[in-house]
């Protein structure tokens, strides 16, 4: 366990105060790494301690501490999507014995909602012959309404 102390020696800092800055940049990255002593002292783990190191070599290279976060988030991003994707796959295989029953599933859903689509269309047709009957001054409904609101 590295102390704020220990952490500004080993990052070559000058301040406790930019050790601290540091974690709180990145304190979403750095929480699980992070523990508190007597007297709510700072212990970072040895991994949070790469983290920071890292974090240090960016911001070293000529990158701002916000831009050196965002990079550190990228990777971190970059890695959980590497491992998600692996065990998507795993996931996808497993559901491959009872796809053909979902499938067919499916299938009948479609085709229900198919029909009731075609319902749908042919009631808006006809909704909409039986109101081009009702008024053939084409005026809108509600024009009635408004000339017998108007009262001038």
């Amino acid at each position: 366990m590295h102390t704020i102390s220990t952490l500004r020696r080993t990052l070559g800092l000058s301040t406790d105060n930019q050790v601290r800055n540091r974690i709180e940049r990145i304190k979403d990255l750095l929480s699980e790494h992070i523990r508190r002593g007597p007297n709510n002292q700072i212990f970072v783990t040895d991994p949070g301690l790469e983290l920071l190191k890292r974090f240090q070599e960016l911001y070293d290279s000529g990158l701002t501490l916000t831009e050196a976060s965002y990079v550190l988030r990228a990777d971190g991003m970059n890695t959980r999507s590497k491992e998600s994707v692996v065990s998507s796959r795993l996931a996808l295989n497993e559901a491959k014995p009872g796809s053909a029953d979902a499938q067919a599933h499916l299938r009948e859903e479609l085709a229900f909602l198919r029909s009731q689509l075609s319902l749908l269309r042919q009631r808006m047709q006809e909704t909409a012959s039986a109101g081009s009957d009702r008024t053939t001054s084409g005026d809108p409904w509600w024009a009635r309404l408004w000339e017998d609101a108007d009262v001038a």
